[in-house]
C-alpha cells in the first residue's frame, strides 16, 4: 500500500519507519524540501536533522505535503499541532478527497515552555477542525494519546493498553483499527464520531504532563473491565 505522512520529525519518522517494515511504499512531507534536507541542528525538541534518518532510512521517500496527499492512499497527518491545518492547505485539499486521513496530533501550547499547556477547546478539537477543512475526507483521530514508540510497540509487559479512536466513517475506523492490530494493538475502542477528538487531545494531554512531570516516557494507559 502507498502511505503518505505529513510531517518529518520523530513522530512522522517512527511511523515510516514501521509503515516500510511492514512493506509498505512510504512518502513523508515536509513544507520546503531543500530547507529541511540543509537543516544540520537538532529541532525544538531535540530529534536530530532528517538528513540524518534519511541516510539510514533510504526506502521513505521526501516530497512536499502535496506530493504526499497525491502519493498516499491513506494519509497520517503528524506534524505539530498548530500546523497541521496549513499543512493540508499547502497539500491541497483535492488531493485529500475521499482518503482515510489519520489524525494523530494535539493543541499543545508551548507559549510558557514545557510541560505544555492546551489549546483545544469543546466543538472546536483539532480532529474536529482537520474534518471540517476535508469535508470529502474520512478522518479518525488515533494514535495520539501516547508517545509514538509506544503506538507501533504497544505490547508491554504490565499488560495491553488501550488505543482511542473516534470519527465519522466506520470504514475508516476498521481499517485503522486493522493497522493498529498488525502492530500489536489487541484492546481498540472507538469512542464515536470526531466530536470525541476533544476527549482524546486532553487524555493526551494527561500521558503528556505525567510524562514531564516524573521524567518518564514508557507508560500507557488500560481499561479495567469487569
Amino acid at each position: 500500500m502507498k502511505l503518505g505522512i505529513f510531517g518529518t520529525g520523530i513522530v512522522g519518522r517512527l511511523l515510516a519507519e514501521k509503515l516500510v517494515a511492514d512493506g509498505n511504499e512510504v512518502m513523508i512531507g515536509t513544507r520546503n524540501i531543500q530547507n529541511t534536507l540543509a537543516k544540520n541542528e537538532p529541532d525544538i525538541i531535540g530529534t536530530p536533522p532528517y538528513i540524518q534518518w534519511q541516510e539510514k532510512n533510504t526506502k521513505v521517500k521526501l516530497g512536499t505535503f502535496a506530493d504526499v496527499a497525491k502519493f498516499g492512499e491513506i494519509i497520517f497527518i503528524s506534524t505539530f499541532g498548530d500546523v497541521a491545518i496549513n499543512a493540508i492547505d499547502m497539500a491541497g485539499t483535492e488531493h485529500l478527497a475521499g482518503k482515510i486521513v489519520i489524525d494523530t496530533t494535539n493543541p499543545l501550547d508551548l507559549s510558557n515552555g514545557i510541560p505544555p499547556g492546551f489549546s483545544g477547546t469543546v466543538g472546536n478539537s483539532l480532529g474536529e477542525q482537520i474534518q471540517r477543512h476535508l469535508p470529502q475526507a474520512k478522518v479518525v483521530k488515533a494514535f495520539n494519546t501516547l508517545s509514538m514508540h509506544i503506538v507501533v510497540n504497544p505490547q508491554r509487559e504490565e499488560g495491553d493498553p488501550v488505543l482511542l479512536i473516534a470519527g465519522n466513517d466506520q470504514g475508516a475506523k476498521r481499517s485503522v483499527g486493522e493497522i493498529a492490530k498488525g502492530w500489536g494493538w489487541k484492546d481498540i475502542v472507538d469512542l464515536g464520531g470526531i466530536s470525541e477528538s476533544f476527549f482524546l487531545e486532553s487524555f493526551a494531554l494527561l500521558w503528556i504532563r505525567y510524562a514531564f512531570k516524573n521524567n518518564s516516557w514508557t507508560h500507557a494507559f488500560k481499561l479495567l473491565r469487569k
